[in-house]
């Protein structure tokens, strides 16, 4: 294999990886009551989209996790749905 073959393949390793679906009941089931939003963005990868004090991502297959937030920021409720 050549280098230049060898950079485009590591390459798209990279690309891949950064696609990865985080929206997995793994990940859902480490949402616990009193996490901040800054730690469950950090479990997904990013933030949700934002509806008032809701956040939802959503992954393939019209999978989808929902956190509700209080006032201060911290989690109070979480849904999932698709799984």
């Amino acid at each position: 294999m050549t280098l230049t073959r060898l950079f485009f393949v590591g390459i798209l390793c990279l690309v891949l990886a950064g696609c990865a679906d985080n929206v997995t009941l793994q990940n859902f089931a480490l949402i616990k009551p009193g996490m901040s939003l800054k730690e469950v963005e950090t479990i997904f990868g990013g933030p949700g989209k934002s509806y008032q004090s809701i956040k939802t991502w959503r992954g393939g297959n019209n999978r989808t996790i929902t956190v509700e937030f209080d006032d201060r920021g911290l989690v109070v409720n979480t849904t999932h749905d698709g799984f």
